[in-house]
């Protein structure tokens, strides 16, 4: 087993080109410091020629509760913030017609639960407020994911087959590694005081290649997880423009932002500044 398989499994969760003008920008990282390293996400700021500010804002769906909190107070100062949420909006899903439309895709949410509690973090839809005022839904819902899965013939385990070719080729560019050492090392953390930490050290490690594996899913024709949901959350981005909207955010995993910034950079939209939120905060033992 190498370690990198672990990487398809973490994409499924956290959800998953054209040429650019500009070189891409990486919109998740892994910093090693002295006392602590930490999982990081990007909020990259653009500006359009009309003035209209746009925040693509990186997000990890677990993470330590500080992130989430960090975001609701960041959130409070946009005039709209489009989440990302395949489905009904969260507004709608106490309706019960809604949550058993929403049952259909609830082993996401249990595989997230699952990782959430192996890693002792918090979830993001308990963590962060989308019942603010100013949260538009911007994403599929489940019968415009299916039917434009079928359009495409796109299914999760195609999806799962890119995802290994790409991370495949992604662990080749850094050199390797062989099935030992990567079953070796994931072993060893479980040999630790502190087993949880570590696992996420070394899943965090391995988000550093995430846009080389997502140049590769989305290569060709592009997926609907990643490309097809992005052109319809930057629909979304013009209709709330268009009723005079200046200043927004668009809330989606990390891992899509990639190919978003190119469509806004073909948009011509233009980069004016970048920030780093620590989602993960991986002390080093004493």
């Amino acid at each position: 087993m190498k370690k990198l398989l672990l990487l398809p499994a973490v994409l499924a969760f956290t959800t998953l080109h054209a040429a650019a003008a500009e070189e891409p920008t990486n919109f998740i990282r892994f910093v090693e410091e002295a006392k602590t390293d930490s999982l990081q996400t990007a909020v990259m700021s653009y500006e359009s020629p009309q003035k209209v500010k746009v925040d693509l804002v990186g997000a990890i769906h677990i993470a330590d509760k500080a992130y989430f909190e960090g975001l609701n107070l960041r959130f409070k100062k946009y005039d709209a913030v489009l989440y990302e949420l395949v489905g009904p909006a969260f507004e709608d899903r106490d309706d019960p017609e809604v949550k058993q439309e929403a049952s259909k895709i609830q082993w996401v949410g249990q595989l997230q639960t699952m990782m959430r509690d192996a890693l002792k973090l918090h979830g993001q839809l308990e963590g962060i407020d989308y019942r603010a005022t100013n949260f538009v839904h911007a994403d599929m819902d489940l019968s415009q994911f299916s039917d434009t899965q079928t359009r495409k013939q796109e299914s999760f385990f195609s999806l799962y087959l890119k995802a290994m070719k790409a991370q495949e080729a992604a662990n080749e560019k850094r050199g390797g590694s062989s099935t030992a050492s990567g079953f070796a090392s994931f072993l060893k953390v479980f040999t630790v005081k502190d087993s949880s930490t570590e696992l996420k050290r070394m899943i965090a490690r391995e988000f550093d290649s995430v846009e080389d594996i997502m140049a590769g899913i989305e290569s060709g024709d592009g997926t609907v997880i990643v490309g097809e949901r992005n052109k319809f959350a930057l629909r979304v981005l013009d209709n709330e423009i268009a009723i005079g909207k200046k200043n927004l955010a668009i809330f989606y995993g990390a891992a899509h932002l990639g190919d978003m910034e190119q469509r806004l950079l073909k948009k011509g939209y233009t980069r004016t500044a970048v920030s780093w939120l620590k989602a993960w905060d991986l002390p080093h033992a004493e």
